[in-house]
């Protein structure tokens, strides 16, 4: 429109220019070169000048016109493509909810290949990868997202997480630690930290991010993040004692035993390392004490092996007479008294014990297997075959199974972290139960 008013004036313009140059037939000297010249009438080069302006003028509009209407295009054209593009996205959402991931991915691609920033697509397939298995390309997607939006911690945690499925926890740990750069205090990424540290075993650092969580929660800290802090305590105590900084980590394990007498593995520790410096009665002492705190039957094994490794059987005789005055009715000291009489081949001994034991808790399978290796020793086989009967299940030995409290892991070794759940302390005597059974009569 600009360009048609535009001619429509230069066309009233010249019409006035042409009528003035009738009036005015003055004629000058037109120099065209040093050597060339013409003749023109004043109002002629004031039309000329002016008709050359104009057209520059026009040519100069049009060229803006088209400039902007093919801008104006090619805007129209992209905002129809986006809106295409998010139109996939709501699609592709929809697909996801009805568990049609394939479809989902095919058309945030499809949007993506449009809209490469758009970081709800990206997002979203992140998400669907994730759930099709596809980590890499998941992890992918979401390094897009924190390229577009680098301040978000959200995408921080995700992709650690990702990494983590992945078995990188190079990348991992390198993220978290990005985001405790960032953030000074940020308990989710200790958590993280920690956690991946206790995967790769490394005690003492997982100790000191543990260390970080406690003192940043303080008093609204949870009963399992203390016991978890304690197991860890112990942990880093047994790396110093194997490091050789023995007075730093018996230090540690008298502090751990004073703050949390309940740990079984502090005493046990702690009693192995006065054993391997010879002081076998305050190892004894220690055990004894970690039995009364605990009543974990660990302690009987430990203290049974001391005293047939250091031989001196009656020693240990002397210490669960002691204990069975202070708790008569307790199974697993009666239990564990017979069974230490059957070690040493004290066969009538051993049944009147393991008798007491079996009045106290009858049920038990542990009672009935080491009464019927006791009565096959006295030659008295049809009372061994029944308690054999009771004792259903288990192999022919009396070594008693440990089973974790965590996973239910069974073992014949204890030890103070179960190797399939990551537990502390969790490790308990499996006596094992029959609903059925009834107390063997003895013959």
């Amino acid at each position: 429109m600009a360009v048609r008013l535009l001619f429509l004036l230069f066309v009233i313009i010249l019409v006035g220019f042409s009528y003035i140059s009738l009036l005015n037939g003055q004629h000058i000297q037109f120099f065209l070169s040093a050597t060339r010249q013409m003749e023109v009438t004043v109002s002629e080069l004031a039309i000329l000048s002016f008709s050359l302006g104009a057209a520059m003028v026009i040519l100069g509009t049009l060229v803006k016109d088209v400039t902007m209407a093919s801008k104006n295009w090619k805007e129209r054209r992209e905002r129809q493509r986006r809106e295409a593009a998010r139109a996939r996205v709501a699609k592709a959402a929809e697909l996801s909810q009805k568990g049609m991931l394939s479809e989902a991915a095919k058309e945030l691609e499809r949007s993506l290949s449009v809209n490469p920033d758009d970081r709800e697509a990206l997002d979203l397939l992140s998400t669907v990868e994730t759930e099709r298995k596809n980590l890499l390309e998941a992890v992918k997607a979401l390094t897009r997202v924190k390229q577009i939006v680098p301040s978000d911690l959200s995408v921080f945690f995700r992709l650690a997480n990702l990494y983590r499925q992945m078995n990188d926890l190079d990348n991992a740990c390198s993220l978290l630690k990005a985001i405790e750069d960032s953030e000074g205090e940020n308990p989710r990424a200790w958590e993280a930290l920690r956690d991946i540290h206790l995967l790769r075993k490394e005690m003492v650092p997982a100790y000191a991010m543990q260390k970080k969580i406690m003192k940043y929660k303080g008093k609204a800290a949870m009963a399992d993040d203390q016991a978890l802090f304690d197991a860890l305590r112990y942990e880093k105590a047994v790396v110093r004692m194997e490091e050789g900084k023995t007075d730093d980590a018996e230090r540690r394990l008298r502090e751990l035993i004073k703050d949390q007498p309940t740990l079984c593995a502090s005493y046990i520790a702690l009693s192995e390392y006065m054993r391997a410096r010879g002081n076998i009665e305050g190892a004894t002492e220690l055990l004894l004490r970690g039995f009364r705190a605990t009543r974990n039957a660990v302690f009987l094994i430990k203290l049974e092996d001391m005293g047939v490794e250091t031989e001196s059987p009656q020693a240990m005789i002397g210490v669960y007479t002691e204990l069975l005055q202070e708790f008569p009715s307790d199974f697993d000291v009666n239990l564990f008294m017979g069974k230490f009489f059957l070690r040493l081949e004290m066969n009538d001994e051993a049944v009147e014990q393991l008798l007491k034991a079996e009045s106290l808790e009858p049920e038990r399978q542990s009672v009935h297997i080491l009464l019927a290796e006791a009565f096959r020793r006295r030659g008295r086989y049809e009372s061994a075959c029944q308690h054999y009967q009771r004792a259903f299940g288990y192999k022919r030995r009396y070594l008693i199974p440990f089973r974790c409290t965590g996973c239910g892991t069974a073992t014949i070794k204890w030890s103070a972290r179960c190797p399939g759940c990551g537990i502390w302390d969790g490790y308990a005597i499996d006596h094992g139960r029959r609903e059925y059974a009834a107390p063997a009569s003895v013959r």
